[in-house]
């Protein structure tokens, strides 16, 4: 897959959207195949986490870049300190967090990726969190003035865990992004992947594990490789190697749910029953019948259209739902939804 988009990049696609999951494996995507793949090919690869320092995004790329230019070029790393110093009137460049969240060293740090003689590959990780806040949205126009101003050198994958966050920023026709990126679903790892796992915990244990039983754990948490690997570490630190023995001791000491009970409990009564009353059974939002629905299970006299929009916008603020338009709201996370059939229905 990494190949894969590499080629896309190099026959002359600019940028790539990627959606999944939190715990899908898409970081592990990046660092692991995607940049030694990219570096194989000659191109300088720069990883930039907008959840490092969620507060100030600038700050995220002067460390991804900084990083990157010391990491694997020490010369342009070099050149990157003097400029930083010589414009802004840094010591040395020092990487504090007040200097290195400036706007304008962000400018001038993506600028001296350009004309290096190599091909840049800039991985931008949890970019939908650019429209949590209107005070960012300056930053995504420069990024997107910034890679279509050098379309010859630099190319750009984008990762992001949020549907709705992601369209805002890529097929909203307001937005500064809008159909600049090719936006694509993360696939599911299959059964290669569990094939792997089987064949990792004998080479370290010296004990089997079919690999149909990890396969069918696997789907069974909606095919999160971290929830499955971590089970597995755990077997091998407890010497536990029959898999239903060691997942009724690991859902006993980590329950994987448990963050899914946190946010259904920290809920209002009334975004509770939007979801459980409305959004999964599929009833219509604006009709007389949901609001007596909702009316009635509140112990009110009367609901309101506006108290059903208030209740769909905070939902959504919350990365909960997702509005697909004309009406269409879906989970955010089918992980969430899986919790509140089973758990709370």
């Amino acid at each position: 897959m990494a190949e894969s988009y590499l080629d896309q990049l190099d026959a002359g696609l600019n940028s790539v959207a990627i959606f999944a999951d939190r715990r899908k494996g898409k970081t592990e995507f990046l660092l692991d195949d995607l940049d030694p793949a990219a570096k194989e090919r000659g191109i300088l690869t720069v990883y930039v986490n907008f959840w490092e320092k969620k507060s100030a995004p600038s700050y995220c790329i002067n460390q991804g870049i900084r990083r990157s230019l010391e990491r694997d070029s020490p010369k342009l790393f070099k050149k990157w300190k003097k400029e930083i110093s010589v414009n802004f009137g840094l010591v040395q460049a020092k990487a504090s967090n007040i200097t290195l969240s400036n706007p304008e060293i962000a400018n001038e740090s993506l600028e001296m990726l350009v004309g290096n003689k190599s091909r840049v590959l800039i991985m931008f990780d949890e970019i939908q969190h650019l429209a949590t806040n209107p005070d960012f949205e300056e930053l995504i126009a420069t990024l997107r003035t910034y890679l279509d101003g050098n379309k010859k050198s630099i190319r750009a994958i984008f990762t992001g865990s949020s549907q709705d966050r992601l369209n805002k920023i890529f097929r909203n026709q307001k937005a500064a992004f809008y159909r600049s990126a090719s936006l694509v679903a993360f696939p599911d790892m299959d059964e290669d992947f569990t094939a792997y796992l089987a064949k990792q915990f004998y080479a370290l244990t010296k004990r089997k594990i079919p690999k149909s039983e990890i396969h069918e754990i696997f789907v069974e948490y909606r095919c999160s490789p971290f929830i499955v690997v971590d089970l597995l570490q755990t077997m091998m630190r407890e010497g536990i190697y029959d898999i239903k023995e060691g997942l009724g001791y690991y859902l006993a000491q980590s329950n994987p749910t448990e963050e899914w009970e946190d946010l259904w409990k920290g809920l209002k009564p009334i975004d509770q029953l939007m979801l459980s009353k409305i959004i999964i059974p599929k009833r219509a939002f604006y009709h007389v019948d949901t609001y007596k629905l909702i009316a009635k299970e509140l112990g009110v006299g009367k609901v309101s259209r506006g108290t059903i929009q208030a209740s769909a916008k905070r939902l959504r603020e919350l990365d909960i739902l997702n509005n697909e338009g004309r009406g269409q709201w879906v989970f955010e996370s089918d992980e969430f939804k899986d919790y509140i059939v089973t758990e709370v229905m």
